[in-house]
């Protein structure tokens, strides 16, 4: 079979286009661990970029690149149909760094993430979609995953986070099979585009996984409206002003610059979040 080798090198998230190289997985997952039988199934993307990878939702990525082409083409998003996907947390992977877009509410955070390399390989061997794998663990979020990887595809990635390891990742499932993810289509795309495109006035903030977990428990115990958590982001959208966290009224320029820095302490003190379903791997 033929091989492809990818270097993996790191790019800031802007638009690129280039040819790449799609993974196809389809995600089952239980998103209720009380209730067994309520399995839910999406498929998702990795695309393979020159200097680096992404993940996300195959719907979410269709979403977004119609919504894209017709504010391109001077139409209103909102005759897009297409649904968001469940798997909301879109994943970039370099060989500098890998991060992760969550949400609390609506508001995003950039989650930083560790490489994982502590990866036990094992001597097992088994053939699954066609492809010769061998099989590895490792313990990620509180849960051991066991995965089937080929090196008959020499890309050093897979689904989600995780990737490091000889080959890419064909199947990976945590034991409780809560989560699993399983390759069952690859093929070229030309002029692909990132998933990476950040929204006005919903900046991302930077943020490891511990910090982004104890603002998701707060969330659960708080909730907030979506209305009102916009409006504490933004505060001074209803009258055309903004301000800083001292109160002095500020330009949109200098707003930019302020603005992770106030939300993150109104978030941290108001616990602003809307209950939303998501779907986390944790």
């Amino acid at each position: 079979m033929k091989k492809f080798t990818y270097l993996v090198l790191f790019l800031l998230p802007f638009v690129c286009y280039s040819q790449t190289h799609r993974f196809i997985y389809s995600y089952k997952f239980v998103p209720d661990s009380t209730k067994i039988d309520s399995l839910l199934y999406e498929e998702t993307r990795l695309e393979v970029f020159d200097n680096h990878t992404e993940f996300a939702s195959d719907n979410g990525a269709k979403r977004d690149s119609a919504i894209a082409n017709a504010i391109k083409n001077n139409e209103s998003p909102a005759n897009v149909k297409l649904s968001k996907g469940l798997f909301i947390n879109n994943v970039f992977k370099s060989k500098k760094n890998t991060y992760s877009i969550e949400y609390i509410g609506i508001q995003p955070f950039k989650v930083i993430q560790q490489p994982l390399t502590n990866w036990k390989l094992t001597k097992e061997k088994k053939i699954i979609q066609n492809y010769n794998c061998q099989k590895a663990e490792i313990n990620y979020g509180g849960r051991t995953w066991e995965a089937w990887f080929t090196q008959d595809i020499l890309i050093h990635d897979g689904p989600y986070v995780f990737a490091n390891l000889p080959g890419l990742i064909v199947k990976i499932n945590d034991l409780q099979n809560q989560h699993s993810f399983l390759l069952i289509a690859n093929y070229k795309v030309a002029h692909a585009v990132t998933n990476f495109v950040y929204k006005q006035y919903l900046t991302p903030i930077e943020i490891n996984k511990s910090e982004f977990n104890k603002i998701w428990n707060n969330f659960k115990r708080n909730p907030m409206g979506a209305t009102e958590q916009f409006m504490n982001i933004n505060p001074g959208l209803l009258n055309g002003k903004s301000f800083d966290n001292n109160g002095i009224e500020i330009d949109f320029t200098q707003k930019k610059r302020e603005e992770k820095k106030y939300i993150e302490k109104q978030m941290l003190k108001n616990n602003n979040y809307i209950d939303l379903q998501l779907y986390k791997i944790n």
